[in-house]
């Protein structure tokens, strides 16, 4: 954690004001649900589709709070003044609570940026049979993405790709997965909302392929086709933006090499063009 200064309860308070305790049941079973946003070079990105996504988060679960539209917003870009830190990754995190609204907090992580080799030579993903409960929340039940994570890092790769019952590629641990068949450049897949945690750079990466004349179409990825060679593949998320996919391991054999394509090449550049563009009409 960096900075001087945490958000509780809406509230600027000291990192030490916040504990608790070994028998809190609402923390140690994750009853609650988070967030993850950017500050890069003292912008703060999205944080209204932020605030959305968490509090239907917490609508999903169940949770009961008091947070008011435009709240958590307003908390952060406090947070962000009274810590002035120009570059950093924001967690926010909503406690469920039985019986009373929920508590919830804010804090800063140092940034996450990906080695620049990700973007060069694209990355290696591992296939993780499992599906996460109340797929369409970001809760903080984080069992089957820290066990499919560890797995994939263990074995050198970039992140793991959850596959569901049907045999179908569903999202990352942390990531969510677009795809392209070669040589098409006026479409851009995507597994349907209904399995996968709308991310907030899928949410936005489907706005400016729509701005650029591209459709995004929600569509199943079985593995047989993410393995015949196809399709190109990528993931996505807040702070990696766009990166291909280069391998895909089942296990610890070999890896399937899935090729570049000059289509997901076109989308990484036509997302990193709006994030330009948002950059300049918010600053």
């Amino acid at each position: 954690m960096i900075g001087e200064r945490i958000i509780h309860n809406g509230e600027l308070a000291l990192p030490s004001e916040a504990s608790f305790g070994l028998d809190d049941v609402d923390v140690t079973y994750g009853y609650g649900c988070y967030e993850t946003l950017k500050i890069r070079d003292g912008l703060l990105y999205f944080p209204e589709f932020h605030e959305e996504r968490l509090l239907r988060s917490a609508s999903i679960l169940g949770i009961a709070h008091g947070i008011r539209q435009g709240e958590l917003v307003a908390a952060l870009r406090s947070l962000a003044y009274a810590n002035a830190v120009a570059s950093c990754n924001l967690k926010v995190m909503l406690i469920g609570r039985d019986g009373r609204n929920a508590d919830w907090y804010a804090f800063m992580l140092p940034p996450v940026v990906p080695q620049a080799s990700a973007y060069s030579d694209g990355v290696s993903c591992l296939l993780f049979r499992g599906e996460r409960h109340f797929p369409a929340a970001k809760s903080l039940s984080m069992l089957l993405s820290t066990v499919a994570y560890r797995a994939a890092a263990a074995a050198g790769r970039y992140d793991a790709l959850l596959v569901n019952g049907r045999g179908e590629i569903t999202e990352g641990t942390r990531t969510n997965v677009f795809y392209a068949r070669r040589g098409s450049s006026d479409e851009i897949y995507t597994p349907p909302a209904a399995d996968v945690l709308e991310g907030i750079t899928r949410r936005t990466l489907i706005a400016a392929l729509s701005e650029s004349g591209v459709r995004t179409i929600e569509r199943p990825l079985r593995v047989s086709d993410a393995l015949s060679g196809e399709f190109a593949l990528a993931v996505t998320s807040t702070s990696s933006r766009v990166i291909a996919v280069r391998t895909l391991f089942e296990g610890p054999g070999p890896g399937l090499a899935v090729e570049r394509s000059p289509e997901l090449d076109r989308v990484r550049a036509v997302y990193d063009g709006y994030l330009e563009r948002y950059a300049a009409r918010t600053r």
